[in-house]
């Protein structure tokens, strides 16, 4: 994970060669644009030719961990997903009951009275969101009043 002003090594279109960048720009904690500190070139953040790609996504992540082709042909079930997250989160991840009434937002963990522990993966908008639950996602409503 990388932040703006971080310093990081990256191919330098100009030098042709892996040198140390200044993080111009990012997205989500990867680097987008950087400047080179040997040449002053800026330019888009460039890995080490032959370098393995940095993994963004939680279903990228968790293709690579369950060995799947890079192409994702396979897919990863539901389950699956619900297994590892419920594996990985930390013992002291606050559970909150779920609620029509109550706001919620991306990365919370609800606990639903049928569906069991769920993992707010998407909001969709103002009044509903997708939730992982141990079977399947589910389309679930919030923030009525």
């Amino acid at each position: 994970m990388s932040v703006a002003g971080d310093d990081i090594d990256a191919y330098c279109t100009k030098c042709k060669l892996l040198l140390t960048h200044t993080v111009l720009s990012e997205t989500g904690g990867i680097a987008r644009n950087v400047q080179c500190k040997t040449c002053g070139a800026q330019h888009k953040y460039r890995r080490a030719p032959g370098a393995r790609k940095a993994s963004g996504s939680l279903r990228t992540i968790l293709s690579e961990r369950l060995g799947l082709n890079a192409a994702g042909k396979q897919p990863v079930s539901a389950t699956t997903l619900w297994e590892i997250k419920n594996q990985d989160m930390l013992p002291h991840a606050a559970v909150r009951e779920y609620s029509m009434q109550d706001r919620y937002k991306y990365m919370d963990v609800i606990q639903h009275p049928t569906f069991g522990l769920g993992f707010v993966e998407k909001i969709r908008s103002e009044t509903s969101m997708k939730v992982l639950f141990r079977d399947a996602v589910k389309l679930m409503a919030m923030n009525i009043r």
